[in-house]
């Protein structure tokens, strides 16, 4: 029998509220299906079923749940005409079933309950007295977001200065989690940045590609040599490696630095992740990444490359980890042939959980790298 479970989608993640359920109580369902809504403290993120079977739903919609509890229990069993028509349709309220083990669950919060909205929703709401039953959300399926509870245009202003704020206080919650809980080792290098000044000249001018698309595209490939470093590590000390590079994309927000997610991204053109990557930053800058946006990642990059930065020492995003952050190009003096040279280069520093993994895959992921820079749509000599 699988499990349903909370993923910890940071280190300062402690729990999440189930937001609704997507499909009903003994449907059956697909592996990879969407089944359940929760709330963290940071979005609303849907859950996917890991394999295909009969949902048998332990955590009730409301309940708070901790990391790594159980929400429901997939039955392996061939399912009959009438569940396989449920698992295909839209899903209805679930009807509740008792189990061994709702010992993991949580008892609903008092005054958690009601119509679906976000928790900064939610908590506007309380603070300005706002009854969300009588409120009509804009969010994805009818949902309640901060908009929707803004108050008069006069306040608006106000309404999205505390969102910013208790955006801050999270990502601050994860940063500390994470640099107290993770034994940290950074390893760095100048890498040669030809092939990448190459690929930026052999972009179309109004291409809208970036030097961070071209980053994403040869960090994304140099993780697949790497694979050690393209993984979670997980509440129980386990390390999960992934099959498809997730890379998250650290942007600064007037809330502070968010980091959505590009799926899949080893797979993807250059073209494909200048357009991914605009559209996330954009939503990321207006505060409407929804949760799956925000989750899965694999790995992180940062790179401030658009400032006179040229090091920097980042914190490792728990559960991922490796993080890897790029400094600005720049035309460096370098020994070549036995010759003084003038060539571009870029500081690139890469932060690992030392639990998961050492120095020498750090080494390997930046030879990986500088090797893609190469490999760039124009970026061979």
């Amino acid at each position: 029998m699988t499990a349903v479970l909370v993923p910890q989608l940071s280190l300062s993640m402690e729990e999440a509220r189930v937001s609704r359920w997507l499909v009903e109580d003994g449907a059956a369902v697909r592996a990879g299906q969407l089944v359940v809504e929760v709330e963290t403290d940071k979005a609303t993120v849907e859950i996917e079923a890991q394999a295909a079977g009969v949902l048998r739903i332990v955590a009730r919609e409301g309940a708070i749940v901790a990391v790594d509890g159980v929400l429901a229990e997939l039955e392996a069993a061939l399912p009959s005409a009438a569940s396989q028509e449920r698992a295909d349709g839209a899903g209805t309220a679930p009807v509740p079933v008792a189990h061994a083990a709702e010992s993991a669950v949580l008892a609903p919060r008092a005054g958690r309950s009601g119509p679906v909205a976000s928790p900064a929703a939610r908590r506007v709401a309380r603070e300005r007295g706002i009854e969300l039953a009588a409120v009509r959300g804009s969010g994805p399926g009818g949902r309640i977001v901060t908009r929707d509870v803004g108050g008069i245009p006069a306040e608006e202003g106000r309404a999205s200065a505390d969102g910013d704020d208790r955006l801050r206080e999270a990502v601050v919650a994860n940063i500390a989690a994470s640099w107290q809980q993770i034994p940290h080792v950074h390893i760095g290098a100048e890498l040669a940045a030809d092939g990448v000044m190459r690929a930026r000249a052999a972009v179309a001018p109004g291409a809208g590609v970036t030097v961070t698309d071209m980053l994403v595209v040869a960090l994304a490939r140099a993780l697949g040599e790497v694979p050690e470093l393209n993984a979670v590590r997980r509440s129980d000390g386990s390390v999960e490696r992934s099959a498809a590079v997730h890379l998250s994309i650290a942007v600064a927000t007037a809330g502070g630095v968010v980091a959505p997610v590009i799926r899949d991204a080893g797979s993807l053109t250059l073209a494909d992740v200048a357009r991914v990557r605009s559209r996330l930053v954009e939503a990321a800058r207006h505060g409407t990444l929804d949760g799956h946006e925000l989750s899965g990642g694999t790995c992180t990059l940062s790179n401030l490359g658009a400032h006179p930065v040229d090091f920097f020492a980042p914190v490792v995003s728990g559960p991922q980890v490796a993080m890897v952050a790029a400094g600005r190009v720049t035309d460096r003096p370098v020994a070549l042939d036995g010759l003084l040279g003038i060539r571009p280069r870029m500081w690139v520093n890469v932060a690992l959980d030392h639990r998961a993994a050492d120095g020498e895959a750090g080494g390997r992921l930046l030879a990986a790298l500088e090797r893609q820079f190469t490999l760039l749509p124009g970026g061979t000599a």
